[in-house]
């Protein structure tokens, strides 16, 4: 996979996600900016233990039966 995540140095990064963050800021209020933090957290956790366990079968993810 080679996307803009790839080539980025860690500086880039930083940068990146604090532009991100501003920009996804404008206009909520206080308590919409903390809920914000709280979901990213734990998307950020969870893709964490995604990456240390055993990868997901991709054909079982949305799939009806």
């Amino acid at each position: 996979m080679n996307g803009l995540l790839d080539n980025a140095s860690s500086t880039e990064l930083i940068a990146l996600a604090g532009f991100f963050a501003v920009m996804i800021s404008q206009g909520l209020s206080q308590e919409e900016i903390a809920r914000l933090a709280s979901f990213f957290s734990a998307v950020g956790d969870n893709l964490g233990i995604i990456s240390s366990s055993s990868p997901i079968p991709s054909n079982n993810i949305g799939s009806k039966k």
